[in-house]
């Protein structure tokens, strides 16, 4: 229901207002209905634009800018992923499956993690971003204390 429609219960509740329709106060109660409907398009625009999860491609580019040097030109549902898991990111402990679940997407990278002769074997496809930014990001968000090899397919 949207504001006018609850203005309109509203009023004929109070049983002071009929509104049949074509009457000066129908038309006055049409005019606070335009207007409010507005100004709902635009709170829930707003309010879309608040989260990573939900922001409009032009408003995600502004998230990916607190992380990211380059904005991302993958797909939307990746690239909202790749926003949440970065402004999400804890220092917690380093294991593989937290790196794979949230650095990887963070960098813009779709993959997987392993560990073989004493570093990270990243393998996966970019998602958006270049290979200099991916590295950049894998460099700033993996444990500094291991060595890393990325291996891009396709």
């Amino acid at each position: 229901m949207t504001g006018g429609e609850h203005m309109a219960q509203v009023l004929r509740a109070t049983g002071i207002y009929t509104l049949p329709g074509g009457t000066p106060a129908d038309w006055e109660q049409e005019a606070f209905c335009a207007g409010l409907d507005k100004l709902e398009a635009g709170l829930d625009a707003l309010e879309q634009s608040l989260f990573a999860l939900t922001a409009p491609e032009e408003k995600l580019a502004q998230w990916e800018a607190l992380f990211r040097a380059q904005a991302s030109s993958g797909e939307l549902a990746a690239r909202r992923r790749g926003v949440a898991k970065a402004l999400g990111l804890r220092f917690q402990r380093p294991t593989l499956r937290a790196i794979q679940e949230d650095v990887l997407p963070a960098a813009g990278i779709a993959g997987t993690v392993a560990e073989a002769e004493g570093r990270l074997m990243v393998a996966g496809t970019l998602e958006g971003v270049t290979e200099q930014e991916a590295r950049r990001l894998l460099d700033r968000l993996l444990p500094a204390h291991m060595e890393w090899e990325l291996a891009l397919e396709g």
